[in-house]
């Protein structure tokens, strides 16, 4: 089942919450939310260029893109390496390419 992808806006206690678990001196206003996979949290530009970026190449991971501003968090931690973790999904998903014609010796002389 494909995840939602969700920008949140977060409200004063998230911001607290999240800012406790991922360190008081970071700039935290915004989450992406990334259902199974995760979720980071940073600035609003931040957030929005992982966002943009990541709805329009992992289609196969997520089957919408929503922004929201009133949403529940179950956790504040943010996943490191989340965008190896979303290439290694997507590439598990992904056609396979049969490349077997390189492994072919070439018949030109």
């Amino acid at each position: 089942m494909k995840e939602t992808l969700i920008l949140a806006k977060l409200n004063g206690n998230q911001i607290v919450l999240a800012k406790t678990k991922n360190g008081e001196r970071k700039q935290i206003t915004h989450a992406v939310l990334c259902g199974k996979y995760g979720q980071i949290f940073g600035t609003e530009t931040h957030c929005n260029k992982y966002y943009s970026v990541w709805s329009r190449i992992f289609p196969l991971l997520f089957e919408k893109a929503i922004e929201a501003s009133d949403i529940e968090i179950e956790d504040y931690q943010g996943t490191p390496n989340l965008v190896n973790i979303l290439i290694e999904e997507n590439d598990k998903l992904s056609p396979k390419l049969d490349l077997s014609f390189l492994d072919k010796p070439s018949s030109k002389t």
